[in-house]
């Protein structure tokens, strides 16, 4: 199969976007698609963004030219009266003394306005605010694991492939970067320093925008939870060891939930977990796998270093299973959590709860190979064992056997299925 670095993959938000009526302000992490996914959807609209140096580019048939803000708004103005679609992108390097000239707009044509802050949406929303009433909210997250499944399945050599490739594909920004024909721990092993290069560009790029004070410790953080260091406390305690932070474990747990709004962690439930009520982890698959290859194994110090594919498939397989959990909860209804048991008896990697969180629906055991007879009963009785009702098995290789106590089993073909069903 030949590489392909054009694959675009439809988004489910792509037609909620398209319909939503009046001036939207779309917001999320740098490099999840937006402006791509808002020039794909409407290419017809006029195009502007907001430049570093403090003026605004202005994309027409001609390529990129460059104006004054002031000039700019008065052209947007133009157009919004004209009942014209326009983009302001980066929006949120957009002097707010220049927000009242963009409000008297308001509501001609439709005005979509784009940022990579977690503040713009605070400061646009802000009951001072003179576009406070003017936006509707949008938020771009990462390529859901569903409609990354449901392109990659079309182009990749087997379901397999696909499943694990849909991980990667998540952050869209790593697609022109890779070669679908080869497998993914391969390209992982091979392309490490390049992704590692461009994901610390862009954790970088997030905090030019919010708090450069603590630009370091948020880096620190990072790399902890990567390394898969999670418990807030354990990371109190490296950070105030090393004199970086005062104030102990609510700093660090208000850090760890600023990091979580901007998406880049992810705040996964814990059910019955001895002293834990949340796991913390990198909501990009892709950095998740990056950051914990570099924290074991001091990859950006050490160039030569050799990589076990072992290690790669194991860091895989965490990131299947919290994928896979996000996706079928979202398919059955309920609430995705994740159970550390005590006594060094393992996890359950996926408990689906019912919709209010509280009571469990379905406990699932899951692997990237095959699930063998005996694991497959000895997972299923243990699922039951902690008062789990219904227990189920997935493998990305092939479809489970079923097995007394078991109901259901998920191997590739049924995964492709659920993630169909949910993006059509």
């Amino acid at each position: 199969m030949e590489n392909i670095p054009n694959l675009v993959v439809k988004r489910k938000e792509e037609e909620m976007l398209k319909n939503l009526r009046g001036w939207v302000l779309v917001y999320g992490r740098r490099k999840t698609g937006k402006t791509f996914m808002l020039r794909k959807i409407f290419p017809h609209s006029n195009y502007f963004v907001v430049t570093r140096s403090g003026d605004i580019a202005v994309l027409d048939g001609n390529g990129f030219s460059y104006t004054s803000i002031p000039e700019a708004i008065k052209r947007i103005g133009r157009l919004l009266k004209e009942k014209r679609i326009v983009i302001l992108d980066e929006f949120q390097r957009l002097p707010d003394r220049y927000w009242d000239m963009i409000a008297v707009n308001h509501p001609n044509g439709k005005l979509i306005a784009s940022g990579s802050s977690l503040g713009i949406l605070k400061k646009v929303f802000d009951k001072n605010s003179p576009l406070l009433g003017l936006f509707s909210p949008f938020k771009v997250d990462l390529i859901s694991y569903s409609d990354a499944i449901v392109s990659l399945s079309k182009v990749c050599s087997s379901l397999k492939d696909a499943l694990l490739w849909s991980l990667i594909v998540r952050d869209p920004w790593v697609i022109p970067m890779i070669s679908l024909d080869r497998s993914v721990v391969s390209e992982i092993r091979n392309k490490i320093y390049y992704f590692l290069a461009s994901a610390s560009g862009l954790v970088g790029e997030v905090f030019e925008d919010e708090e450069r004070a603590l630009t370091r410790v948020y880096d620190i953080v990072i790399r902890l939870i990567g390394g898969s260091t999670w418990v807030p406390a354990e990371i109190s305690g490296i950070l105030t060891t090393n004199g970086l932070i005062s104030g102990g474990l609510p700093t660090v747990t208000g850090l760890l939930e600023r990091l979580s709004k901007m998406g880049i962690l992810e705040k996964i439930r814990l059910w019955k977990t001895k002293g834990s009520r949340s796991y913390f982890k990198h909501r990009s698959p892709l950095l998740s796998v990056i950051y914990y290859l570099d924290q074991k194994l001091n990859i950006s110090e050490s160039p030569r270093v050799k990589i076990d594919e072992n290690i790669i498939l194991s860091v895989l397989g965490r990131e299947f299973q919290f994928s896979l959990g996000e996706m079928l909860a979202q398919y059955i209804g309920g609430v995705r959590s994740y159970a550390i048991l005590q006594n060094g008896k393992g996890d359950i990697d996926i408990v689906i709860l019912d919709s209010k969180g509280k009571t469990p629906i379905i406990g699932y055991e899951v692997k990237i190979g095959e699930i063998n007879e005996n694991e497959a009963k000895k997972a299923v009785d243990l699922i039951h064992s902690y008062g789990i009702p219904r227990a189920g098995l997935i493998s990305a290789s092939e479809k489970p056997p079923k097995v007394p106590g078991s109901h259901e089993e998920l191997g590739p073909e049924e995964l492709v299925s659920i993630a169909r069903k949910l993006s059509v």
